[in-house]
């Protein structure tokens, strides 16, 4: 059986409903350039402080910046050439950014900063790159299908095979006197090793804080007071530190919602949080990269010696030769916006904040840029300083000519490993070019440069990473921050019919290996889902480690659902029939399972919806059924009336097909 990415997903992205996006990170990815100033730059960069300012000025004083305040800082030669606040902390109050006092919250900026720290225990041999990182552990063990061990290389080049690397609903909170250790938070939600280590590239929170745990662990102090001793106090970083203190909070930017409106103050699990949760103003931040540039100093004070900061900056992981992935610490990809030089970085996106520093270690310049408000605006910046000071040089492609015999072996549906739902598909067309329909690009004709390297027409190179036999294994395409696995797509089940209505939503589930068949190779589309197994595929919908506490319902301890079950639980997604039953091999109606998925949705703040119902729902499930309703939830069973009502035969068992519909359905939306 054929399946397209239309057929089975639509829109190929989880919603955002679905995923802790609070804690998520990118590096600058590729966008329209903003033109602000004629083209009359200098030719080698930024140099004299007045034009930088003035080019500055052209673009942060434009009307559509969409953000209440930024700020930003350009280093050159050790200097500082620009460190400038635009806009507003405060907006009710009119209290404007200064870049020395502000204090911003920089999300996974601080992974560069937990890197240096690494780095530094490395060169003082107390950390070995290449040995297994459980050794400084304090006894936490990894799960892991693999033989070969996850060393300090491959969290700092973030290729470790974790199956979940990604925060959980729940860890951001209100609640401000909320103390989660490091330790205690890694116990808790440690992922499995589910791909050789080293081989395939995934963003990785877990690995970055991992990297903080390890540090405190062989340093012998808390992972906060090792960056404050080693790395902020020698860098005269005075408003800069990883705790919420009485003292920053009273300097922190208020930050934003979409809505403009103030988001609450907040805290982080773990309360130190090595993989984003640092706070910074501009001006720190500018002497940590002026460190960098000037490979390890700063002032009368060295943090690493020459050869550490260089081998930071070094690239240690390609997919291909020409499309660098990872320094330590630092990102590097085949952007556009690079313009051919060499840029290494490190984005941050956290709450009501977005952040990008960029470091150019050829030319000694640098720049990082910070808003209260999560947008672009760190992209459209970054593109128009490097299309304004180092435009990209005149080069004509040459191209290959491959038969379409030559790209089969490229032909195939792909999941990105990070969000999993992403699928890119692949097709050879017989002019020697690829199609390929992938996550925010629809179609595309794309063209080959080089051995396992293509360009479309807007200059994004898709590269092809091959297994160990020469086979093609993964892909990397425009979502800069993970490869996509090329999946195996398995038999379909002997008992659903391809022309069946409910064939395309299982093929989906079974395709993404959220649902399994039996023992005979059936799939029972018809018989009832039972509680447990509903519980199980809706935590797999949030492609997070599942909980490893003891199972608070007596009847399903030692159930085969239980962690999914005791995972929902403690989300406040399911409830049990009683104190300490769950009844977790019973048929669930159709209008609990509403209430579940509703909830689910919710998680990520996503507003209850309403829809006109007929036929009979109980009270305590009219939300959650209305919002099914809403967002058009269901298979084929459920018929909208003349008069727009729908009957969603709440109080019936749910089907497996059913099921099916509504999961694979809200994959999509």
């Amino acid at each position: 059986m054929t399946f397209t990415v239309k057929a089975l997903l639509r829109t190929t992205k989880l919603p955002a409903v679905l995923s802790a996006a609070l804690l998520v990170s990118f590096t600058a990815s590729a966008a329209s350039a903003v033109s602000v100033s004629p083209d009359d730059a200098p030719a080698q960069g930024p140099s004299d402080a007045k034009e930088v300012e003035a080019f500055a000025d052209s673009f942060f004083n434009r009307a559509d910046l969409g953000v209440p305040g930024a700020a930003i800082v350009i280093v050159k030669d050790g200097k500082v050439l620009l460190q400038k606040g635009y806009g507003f902390v405060d907006v009710e109050k009119k209290q404007t950014v200064d870049p020395d006092r502000t204090v911003f919250r920089i999300g996974s900026v601080s992974k560069a900063f937990t890197a240096t720290a690494v780095m530094q225990l490395v060169e003082q041999g107390e950390i070995d790159l290449d040995r297994d990182v459980q050794t400084y552990m304090d006894g936490l063990r990894i799960d892991s299908r693999f033989q070969e061990p996850v060393t300090m290389k491959h969290l700092l080049t973030h290729t470790t095979g974790f199956d979940f690397t990604e925060p959980k609903p729940g860890d951001i909170s209100p609640d401000l006197d909320r103390y989660v250790p490091l330790k205690d938070y890694i116990a808790e939600n440690m992922p499995t090793v589910v791909r050789k280590p080293g081989e395939s590239y995934n963003y990785d929170n877990f690995a970055s804080m991992l990297q903080g745990y390890i540090v405190q662990n062989v340093s012998g102090i808390p992972f906060h007071q090792y960056m404050d001793e080693q790395l902020f106090k020698p860098l005269g970083m005075k408003d800069s530190g990883f705790l919420l203190t009485p003292d920053i909070r009273s300097k922190l930017a208020t930050d934003y919602g979409p809505d403009g409106k103030p988001l609450p103050l907040y805290a982080v699990s773990p309360t130190e949080l090595p993989q984003g949760g640092m706070f910074a103003t501009v001006s720190d931040v500018a002497k940590f990269m002026i460190t960098h540039l000037n490979n390890g100093a700063y002032g009368g004070n060295r943090i690493l010696q020459e050869a550490t900061a260089a081998d930071m900056h070094s690239i240690h992981l390609a997919i291909h030769p020409k499309v660098p992935q990872m320094a330590y610490g630092f990102e590097t990809s085949n952007k556009k916006s690079y313009n051919g030089r060499k840029v290494i970085g490190k984005g941050g996106n956290i709450g009501g904040f977005s952040s990008w520093m960029w470091l150019m270690p050829e030319q000694n310049v640098g720049g990082f840029i910070v808003s209260n408000k999560r947008t672009e605006l760190h992209v459209q910046w970054f593109n128009a300083f490097m299309n304004h000071y180092y435009p990209k040089p005149a080069e004509p492609d040459v191209y290959l000519q491959p038969t379409q015999a030559e790209l089969a072996r490229f032909e195939g549906l792909y999941s990105e490993l990070r969000t999993k739902t992403s699928l890119t598909q692949v097709t050879a067309a017989p002019d020697g070019k690829l199609i390929v329909e992938a996550p925010g690009a629809g179609k595309q004709e794309l063209r080959q440069i080089d051995d396992r390297l293509f360009k479309d027409a807007d200059g994004n190179l898709l590269v092809f990473q091959e297994n160990a036999d020469k086979s093609i294994g993964y892909l990397q395409y425009r979502y800069e921050v993970s490869t996509s696995k090329k999946l195996n797509v398995p038999k379909p089940f002997s008992d659903v019919r391809k022309e069946d209505g409910y064939a395309p939503y299982i093929a989906t589930l079974q395709l993404l290996n959220l649902v399994k068949g039996k023992a005979d190779g059936t799939f029972g589309p018809s018989e009832p889902i039972t509680r447990g197994e509903f519980a199980a595929q809706t935590a797999g919908l949030l492609f997070m480690t599942l909980s490893k506490k003891p199972a608070v319902f007596a009847d399903t301890q030692n159930h085969p659902a239980a962690a999914a079950i005791q995972t929902l639980h403690e989300l406040g997604v399911i409830q049990g029939s009683s104190q300490s039953a769950f009844e977790p091999d019973k048929p669930i109606t159709r209008q609990e399972a509403a209430v579940i998925v509703a909830r689910t949705i919710q998680l990520g703040g996503a507003s209850p919806m309403d829809a006109k119902l007929s036929g009979h729902t109980d009270p305590w499930a009219l939300d959650g059924v209305k919002q099914i309703v809403a967002l058009g939830l269901y298979g084929p069973e459920v018929k909208e009336a003349a008069d727009g009502s729908v009957d969603y035969k709440a109080q019936q068992p749910m089907l497996r097909q059913e099921a099916a519909a509504l999961f694979a359905k809200a994959l999509s939306s």
